[in-house]
C-alpha cells in the first residue's frame, strides 16, 4: 500500500506502476538535459570542440576506438603506460634512469590540510551531513538525527563558534529524522549563529527539507535538489502467503483497527484514507518548512514542490537556493554574516585517530560495522551497492522524504 505527496514523488512508482509517468519523465528530461549541456560544454571548451560536433559524434558512436577518439581530437597521443611515464619525466626533466615517484589521490588530498592557528579563538563550524537520513540508528557514513542533535546541539553551546557551514550530500530520508535536524539547526539560528549550506553532488528531499533554513544556500550547477514530497508505503503479502504458499490467517479483535499494522490483512478504504491525510500532513510541513525558510508563499512554494527534482542552476531560478558556488564561497559567506575577519574551520562529525581506531577495532571495543562494511565491498565489489539499496529500504522507518532514484558516479 503506497500514500504520497507530490504528483513528481516517483520513488513509489516500481511498486505501484509498471511504467514511468509522464510527470516523472518530464523531470527527469528537465534535469538530465542540462546537465548534459554542462557535460558537453565543459568537454567543448577543453578540447576546442563546438557542442553540436560533440553530440554528432555521441548520435553517431563515433569514439568507440582509440583510433577513431584519436582522429576526432578526444585524445592527444595513442600509447602504453611506459610512454605516459617517459612523457612526464620529459615535462618534468627527469632523465629517462630517474625514477618517477607518484602519490596516491588521498595522500595528495591529504597533503593540503590548513594550519589551524590556534590564537584565532573565533571559529565556523564546519559540518558534514553525508548519506541517507536515519531516525534513531543507522549504517556508519549516514545521517542518524540522534548523532547530528548532539553535534548541533554541542555546536550552539560553544560561545567560540560563531557560524554554521552545513555542507549536505544527501537524497534524504527519514521525514521525523530530516524535522529532528531541522530543529537543532533552527535552535542555532535563534541562538545568534548564521546557517550556511553547501549543496554537494545532491541535498534533495530530506537533504533539502534539513538545508532550507539556511541563511544562504550554495549549489553546484549540477546539484539535484528540491524533491520536497514524501512517501509512505505498507507491505501488503496476503497475495504471497495465501495463494503461493497457503498460509492463511485469522484473529480476534477487541476493536476494528486493534490488529494495527500488518502485513497479511488488506487495509480498508477508511486506513488508507487515514493513512494518505497523515501523508499529506507532512507534505504540508514540508512545505510550510521550506515557505518560511526562503520567505515564499506556501502556494508558490506547492508549485515548485510535489516531490520534483531540479538541477543547481535552475532551483537558482526558481528560488530554492541562493547561489551556484562551492563550499569556499559558502565558508566566505558564513564569516561574512558572522562578521568575522579572523576564523579557523572546526569540522564535524570528529574524524577520531586512525591509530586508536585500529586499535579499537583489535581489542573488539569498536562497533564492527566498519570492519563488515569493508569485508562487503571486498567481496561483492560493484554488487555492494545493490546489497546497500536493499538495506536501506529494510531500514526505512515511517514517512519518508528521499529521492525517487540512486544516483552513480561512474
Amino acid at each position: 500500500e503506497v500514500f504520497y505527496g507530490g504528483v513528481f514523488k516517483s520513488a513509489t512508482e516500481p511498486y505501484r506502476r509498471t511504467d514511468m509517468s509522464e510527470p516523472n519523465r518530464k523531470q527527469m528530461h528537465q534535469f538530465l538535459q542540462p546537465a548534459y549541456n554542462n557535460f558537453l560544454s565543459d568537454i567543448g571548451e577543453s578540447r576546442n570542440k563546438p557542442i553540436a560536433e560533440l553530440k554528432k559524434m555521441a548520435n553517431e558512436l563515433s569514439l568507440g576506438q582509440a583510433k577513431t577518439a584519436l582522429a576526432n581530437g578526444m585524445v592527444d597521443e595513442l600509447g602504453y603506460i611506459d610512454n605516459v611515464i617517459a612523457d612526464l619525466k620529459e615535462r618534468i626533466g627527469l632523465k629517462e634512469k630517474d625514477k618517477l615517484k607518484t602519490v596516491s589521490l588521498n595522500d595528495y588530498a591529504g597533503s593540503f590540510k590548513k594550519k589551524k592557528n590556534f590564537k584565532v579563538k573565533d571559529k565556523i563550524a564546519l559540518v558534514y551531513a553525508e548519506g541517507v537520513i536515519y531516525q534513531d540508528k543507522g549504517d556508519h557514513g549516514n545521517i542518524v538525527d540522534n548523532d547530528y542533535i548532539k553535534i548541533l546541539r554541542k555546536i550552539r553551546k560553544d560561545d567560540k563558534i560563531k557560524a554554521i557551514v552545513l555542507r549536505v550530500n544527501s537524497p534524504g530520508g527519514s521525514a521525523i529524522a530530516s524535522e529532528n535536524i531541522w530543529r537543532e539547526l533552527t535552535l542555532a539560528k535563534e541562538a545568534g549563529k548564521p546557517v550556511v549550506v553547501s549543496m554537494g553532488d545532491y541535498a534533495a528531499s530530506g537533504g533539502y527539507y534539513i538545508s532550507c533554513l539556511a541563511d544562504k544556500i550554495y549549489a553546484e550547477p549540477n546539484t539535484l535538489t528540491g524533491s520536497i514530497g514524501v512517501f509512505s508505503m505498507i507491505p501488503n503479502m496476503r497475495e504471497l502467503y495465501n495463494d503461493k504458499l497457503g498460509i492463511t490467517f485469522d484473529t480476534v479483535k477487541t476493536a476494528k483497527y486493534s490488529n494495527g499494522l500488518n502485513v497479511v490483512y488488506d487495509m480498508d478504504d477508511y486506513e488508507k484514507s487515514v493513512y494518505q491525510n497523515s501523508t499529506n500532513a507532512l507534505y504540508e510541513t514540508f512545505l510550510k518548512r521550506v515557505g518560511d525558510g526562503r520567505d515564499m508563499a506556501r502556494d508558490d512554494v506547492h508549485k515548485i514542490a510535489q516531490g520534483r527534482v531540479w538541477i543547481g542552476s535552475k532551483a537558482k531560478e526558481i528560488g530554492l537556493v541562493d547561489e551556484i558556488g562551492n563550499i569556499d564561497d559558502a565558508i566566505a559567506a558564513a564569516s561574512e554574516l558572522a562578521g568575522l575577519e579572523k576564523y579557523r574551520i572546526a569540522e564535524y562529525p570528529k574524524q577520531p585517530d586512525p591509530m586508536q581506531e585500529f586499535i579499537k577495532e583489535l581489542t573488539g571495543e569498536k562497533d564492527d560495522k566498519g570492519i563488515k562494511t569493508r569485508i562487503l565491498q571486498e567481496e561483492l565489489g560493484e554488487h555492494y551497492d545493490i546489497y546497500r539499496q536493499v538495506k536501506e529500504v529494510v531500514n526505512m522507518k515511517g514517512v519518508q522524504a528521499r529521492l525517487p532514484f540512486v544516483l552513480r558516479f561512474d
